[in-house]
């Protein structure tokens, strides 16, 4: 019973958290300008099941930055985008970048293993809780949300990015104290 319960509990926390993030990001695209410090408000704490079972919490990452890449391996434009994602982490990683992908996958795992393989994911991939809604709530795929060090929705990006955007974004975002 005390799993159901957890499990519920994190389900519309999820729920609100996308909410959040939603309303905030405004219409700040790909090309846009990263929000000011001032205006840039807290990311609701995330809490997602991994694919090897144990959970990624947002939270364990402050004082890093913070890319949460929501793609699914039918998505076209998230295949043509993970190269880049996969060449940022393995040179920015070590610096302080995290990034996770949110595959939005269903009907199980072994098409999101398979794809991991094939493009030699280095970084976290995670899961949504079951029956979020989740895909249905984004204005396209790929969607990735770029996190501050403390923990604040500096940008959201809709569609597929090149790898330069992020690494300048990023990159500034580093250089924030």
């Amino acid at each position: 019973m005390e799993e159901r319960r957890r499990s519920w509990l994190i389900f519309l926390a999820m729920i609100v958290a996308l909410m959040l993030f939603f309303s905030l990001r405004g219409r700040r695209f790909g090309s846009g300008e990263i929000t000011p410090i001032a205006a840039r408000k807290p990311a609701p704490n995330m809490e997602l099941q991994q694919m090897n079972g144990d959970d990624w919490k947002l939270q364990d990452h402050r004082g890093e930055v913070v890319l949460i890449n929501l793609w699914a391996t039918w998505c076209g434009p998230c295949r043509e985008e993970t190269p880049g994602l996969v060449q940022l982490y393995e040179t920015m990683h070590s610096r302080g970048l995290e990034i996770v992908g949110l595959s939005l996958d269903t009907g199980g795992r072994e098409k999101v293993q398979s794809f991991v393989r094939q493009f030699q994911v280095p970084y976290t991939i995670a899961f949504p809780e079951p029956m979020s809604q989740l895909a249905d709530t984004l204005e396209g795929v790929p969607t990735t949300i770029l996190i501050d060090k403390q923990g604040r929705v500096a940008k959201t990006y809709v569609g597929a990015m090149q790898q330069q955007v992020f690494a300048a974004d990023v990159e500034a975002l580093m250089k924030e104290s």
